[in-house]
Protein backbone atom coordinates (compact mmCIF):
# COMPACT_ATOMS: atom_id res chain seq x y z
CA UNK A 1 0.00 0.00 0.00
CA UNK A 2 1.27 3.42 -0.96
CA UNK A 3 1.14 5.64 2.15
CA UNK A 4 -0.26 8.77 0.57
CA UNK A 5 -2.84 11.01 2.27
CA UNK A 6 -5.79 9.34 0.52
CA UNK A 7 -4.74 5.83 1.56
CA UNK A 8 -3.98 6.87 5.14
CA UNK A 9 -7.35 8.64 5.34
CA UNK A 10 -9.12 5.55 3.98
CA UNK A 11 -7.34 3.35 6.52
CA UNK A 12 -8.33 5.71 9.36
CA UNK A 13 -11.97 5.50 8.23
CA UNK A 14 -11.73 1.72 7.97
CA UNK A 15 -10.22 1.59 11.46
CA UNK A 16 -13.14 3.58 12.85
CA UNK A 17 -15.79 1.51 11.08
CA UNK A 18 -14.30 -2.00 10.78
CA UNK A 19 -11.26 -2.07 13.07
CA UNK A 20 -10.60 -5.82 12.86
CA UNK A 21 -10.41 -5.60 9.07
CA UNK A 22 -8.13 -2.56 9.32
CA UNK A 23 -5.85 -4.41 11.74
CA UNK A 24 -5.75 -7.35 9.34
CA UNK A 25 -4.75 -5.07 6.47
CA UNK A 26 -1.99 -3.51 8.56
CA UNK A 27 -0.70 -6.93 9.54
CA UNK A 28 -0.75 -8.08 5.91
CA UNK A 29 1.43 -5.15 4.81
CA UNK A 30 4.60 -6.73 6.24
CA UNK A 31 5.98 -3.34 7.20
CA UNK A 32 9.70 -3.51 8.08
CA UNK A 33 10.54 -3.31 11.79
CA UNK A 34 12.45 -0.04 11.46
CA UNK A 35 9.40 1.57 9.83
CA UNK A 36 7.24 0.30 12.70
CA UNK A 37 9.56 1.94 15.22
CA UNK A 38 9.67 5.14 13.17
CA UNK A 39 5.87 5.21 13.10
CA UNK A 40 5.81 4.69 16.85
CA UNK A 41 8.20 7.63 17.42
CA UNK A 42 6.22 9.89 15.07
CA UNK A 43 3.00 9.08 16.92
CA UNK A 44 4.63 9.89 20.27
CA UNK A 45 5.84 13.26 18.96
CA UNK A 46 2.44 14.12 17.48
CA UNK A 47 0.69 13.06 20.71
CA UNK A 48 2.89 15.33 22.81
CA UNK A 49 2.42 18.31 20.48
CA UNK A 50 -1.35 17.90 20.17
CA UNK A 51 -1.63 17.27 23.92
CA UNK A 52 0.24 20.51 24.64
CA UNK A 53 -2.01 22.48 22.28
CA UNK A 54 -5.08 20.97 23.94
CA UNK A 55 -3.88 21.84 27.45
CA UNK A 56 -3.04 25.41 26.42
CA UNK A 57 -6.47 25.89 24.84
CA UNK A 58 -8.12 24.76 28.07
CA UNK A 59 -6.40 27.65 29.81
CA UNK A 60 -3.96 25.51 31.74
CA UNK A 61 -0.29 26.33 32.16
CA UNK A 62 0.75 23.54 29.84
CA UNK A 63 2.86 20.55 30.69
CA UNK A 64 4.53 20.61 34.06
CA UNK A 65 8.04 19.90 32.89
CA UNK A 66 9.75 19.71 29.59
CA UNK A 67 8.43 18.42 26.29
CA UNK A 68 11.19 15.82 26.49
CA UNK A 69 9.78 14.56 29.79
CA UNK A 70 6.30 14.35 28.27
CA UNK A 71 7.69 12.48 25.26
CA UNK A 72 9.41 10.01 27.58
CA UNK A 73 6.21 9.64 29.60
CA UNK A 74 4.11 9.08 26.46
CA UNK A 75 6.67 6.59 25.17
CA UNK A 76 6.58 4.70 28.46
CA UNK A 77 2.79 4.53 28.46
CA UNK A 78 2.59 3.31 24.86
CA UNK A 79 5.44 0.81 25.25
CA UNK A 80 3.77 -0.44 28.43
CA UNK A 81 0.60 -0.93 26.42
CA UNK A 82 2.52 -2.81 23.71
CA UNK A 83 4.12 -5.12 26.27
CA UNK A 84 0.80 -5.70 28.05
CA UNK A 85 -1.21 -6.38 24.88
CA UNK A 86 1.46 -8.71 23.54
CA UNK A 87 2.38 -10.42 26.81
CA UNK A 88 -1.11 -10.91 28.25
CA UNK A 89 -2.45 -11.97 24.86
CA UNK A 90 0.31 -14.54 24.44
CA UNK A 91 -0.22 -15.81 27.99
CA UNK A 92 -3.87 -16.40 27.12
CA UNK A 93 -3.06 -18.40 23.99
CA UNK A 94 -2.73 -15.60 21.45
CA UNK A 95 -0.30 -15.60 18.56
CA UNK A 96 0.64 -11.92 18.22
CA UNK A 97 4.27 -10.86 17.98
CA UNK A 98 5.95 -7.83 19.53
CA UNK A 99 6.58 -6.06 16.17
CA UNK A 100 2.93 -6.55 15.13
CA UNK A 101 1.72 -5.31 18.50
CA UNK A 102 4.00 -2.27 18.26
CA UNK A 103 2.61 -1.41 14.84
CA UNK A 104 -1.04 -1.84 15.86
CA UNK A 105 -0.68 0.18 19.07
CA UNK A 106 1.10 2.96 17.15
CA UNK A 107 -1.66 2.97 14.53
CA UNK A 108 -4.37 2.97 17.20
CA UNK A 109 -2.71 5.96 18.87
CA UNK A 110 -2.50 7.69 15.48
CA UNK A 111 -6.24 7.20 14.97
CA UNK A 112 -6.90 8.51 18.48
CA UNK A 113 -5.08 11.70 17.45
CA UNK A 114 -8.07 12.36 15.18
CA UNK A 115 -10.25 12.50 18.30
CA UNK A 116 -7.76 14.82 19.98
CA UNK A 117 -7.94 17.16 16.98
CA UNK A 118 -11.75 17.06 17.12
CA UNK A 119 -11.53 17.95 20.82
CA UNK A 120 -9.28 20.91 20.02
CA UNK A 121 -11.74 22.16 17.40
CA UNK A 122 -14.60 21.74 19.88
CA UNK A 123 -12.70 23.81 22.46
CA UNK A 124 -12.53 26.63 19.92
CA UNK A 125 -16.09 26.37 18.58
CA UNK A 126 -18.33 24.52 21.08
CA UNK A 127 -16.49 23.99 24.38
CA UNK A 128 -19.62 22.46 25.93
CA UNK A 129 -19.31 19.26 23.89
CA UNK A 130 -15.70 18.59 24.89
CA UNK A 131 -16.75 16.09 27.56
CA UNK A 132 -19.08 14.28 25.18
CA UNK A 133 -16.31 13.95 22.61
CA UNK A 134 -14.04 12.54 25.33
CA UNK A 135 -16.62 9.86 26.19
CA UNK A 136 -17.15 8.99 22.51
CA UNK A 137 -13.36 8.77 22.05
CA UNK A 138 -13.06 6.39 25.01
CA UNK A 139 -15.81 4.15 23.64
CA UNK A 140 -14.17 4.11 20.19
CA UNK A 141 -10.78 3.39 21.75
CA UNK A 142 -12.07 0.38 23.67
CA UNK A 143 -13.95 -0.93 20.63
CA UNK A 144 -10.96 -0.52 18.32
CA UNK A 145 -8.53 -1.97 20.88
CA UNK A 146 -10.77 -5.01 21.38
CA UNK A 147 -10.90 -5.65 17.64
CA UNK A 148 -7.18 -5.03 17.18
CA UNK A 149 -6.36 -7.57 19.90
CA UNK A 150 -8.71 -10.08 18.28
CA UNK A 151 -6.98 -9.63 14.91
CA UNK A 152 -3.51 -9.66 16.46
CA UNK A 153 -3.89 -12.74 18.62
CA UNK A 154 -6.53 -14.67 16.68
CA UNK A 155 -9.12 -14.45 19.45
CA UNK A 156 -12.77 -14.92 18.46
CA UNK A 157 -14.81 -13.63 21.43
CA UNK A 158 -15.04 -9.84 21.63
CA UNK A 159 -16.68 -10.08 25.06
CA UNK A 160 -13.81 -12.13 26.50
CA UNK A 161 -11.25 -9.78 24.99
CA UNK A 162 -13.07 -6.69 26.31
CA UNK A 163 -13.34 -8.18 29.81
CA UNK A 164 -9.66 -9.11 29.61
CA UNK A 165 -8.79 -5.51 28.72
CA UNK A 166 -10.79 -4.15 31.67
CA UNK A 167 -9.23 -6.59 34.15
CA UNK A 168 -5.77 -5.90 32.73
CA UNK A 169 -6.21 -2.13 33.10
CA UNK A 170 -7.35 -2.51 36.71
CA UNK A 171 -4.57 -4.97 37.48
CA UNK A 172 -1.90 -2.71 36.02
CA UNK A 173 -3.36 0.32 37.85
CA UNK A 174 -3.17 -1.54 41.17
CA UNK A 175 0.41 -2.66 40.54
CA UNK A 176 1.38 0.88 39.51
CA UNK A 177 -0.27 2.36 42.61
CA UNK A 178 1.58 -0.10 44.85
CA UNK A 179 4.92 0.65 43.16
CA UNK A 180 4.39 4.40 43.38
CA UNK A 181 3.38 4.04 47.02
CA UNK A 182 6.53 2.05 47.75
CA UNK A 183 8.59 4.83 46.16
CA UNK A 184 6.78 7.45 48.25
CA UNK A 185 5.04 8.97 45.24
CA UNK A 186 1.46 8.23 46.31
CA UNK A 187 -1.02 11.08 45.78
CA UNK A 188 -1.81 13.06 48.89
CA UNK A 189 1.24 11.66 50.66
CA UNK A 190 2.88 13.63 53.42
Amino acid sequence: MNLNAANVSALVRLTMTRPREAAGRLLDMNIPDDARWLGFVIVVVLSVIIGQISVLLMGEEGFQGSMLFMAMFQTSILLGMVVAVQGIGRALGGSGTFPDTLMLVAWLQFVMLVFQLIQIVSLLILPGIFGLITIVALVFFMWMLTNFIMALHGFVSPIKVFVGIIFSFFGMAIVLAILLGMMGLAPGGV
